[in-house]
């Protein structure tokens, strides 16, 4: 298990200085406002919505005894553990949204400025990874729900409040924290309340 924690955060760090070069050379670009129709931000909300209602639900009716509920408190975890580093990343690196400064290159620029890495990128990430690392042998149709880290990257940039670089930061974050819940048998939210299981809604009724 130290192992492999090691590594997950070998692999963030690597993904993060890879992408804090690419942005310096130039893969960030100041576009004109684009978020209506599918990519407003009430739309956005409401995918963020559907997909954390969907996986507390199902956390909550299947409970841990079945793979489908343990997979989505694996999620629970991934997107708990994106929630804080995002926010630590944020507070550390305070880069400036489009929407503040057309200069993707305003980094430390104070507090109010929380471009990078896109928070609600790296949510969609790590709601999904823990799905395709359970089920991508045995359904490869679920490889389709990344379509919603695809999906809130875009939109986020359409709505001029992250780069390029804070999407694919974003995706790297929830991804890793993904993966690495994924390999726990026994999900960090469980462990901290005292009992490593969860009876399923279902079980109970």
């Amino acid at each position: 298990m130290r192992e492999r924690s090691l590594f997950s955060a070998f692999m963030l760090c690597l993904a993060l200085g890879l992408l804090s070069q690419s942005a310096q050379a130039g893969i960030d670009h100041y576009d004109e406002r684009e978020d209506t129709g599918i990519f407003s931000r009430q739309n956005q909300k409401r995918v963020e919505a559907l997909a954390l209602g969907g996986m507390i639900a199902t956390a909550l009716w299947e409970g841990t005894d079945y793979k489908l509920g343990q997979t989505s408190w694996q999620s629970i975890d991934a997107t708990l553990l994106t929630a804080a580093t995002t926010e630590v990343l944020k507070a550390t690196f305070q880069r400036s949204r489009p929407s503040q400064n057309p200069n993707p290159n305003d980094w430390f620029a104070g507090q109010g400025h929380k471009s990078f890495p896109s928070g609600e990128t790296a949510m969609m990430a790590a709601i999904v990874t823990p799905y395709i690392v359970a089920y991508h042998d045995e359904h490869p149709a679920v490889w389709g729900l990344e379509a919603l880290p695809l999906y809130m990257g875009y939109a986020r940039m359409a709505s001029q409040a992250h780069w390029l670089s804070d999407v694919l930061a974003g995706a790297a974050v929830g991804t890793v924290m993904g993966y690495y819940a994924s390999q726990r048998t026994q999900p960090l939210v469980l462990s901290i309340t005292g009992k490593g299981v969860f009876v399923g809604l279902h079980t109970k009724f």
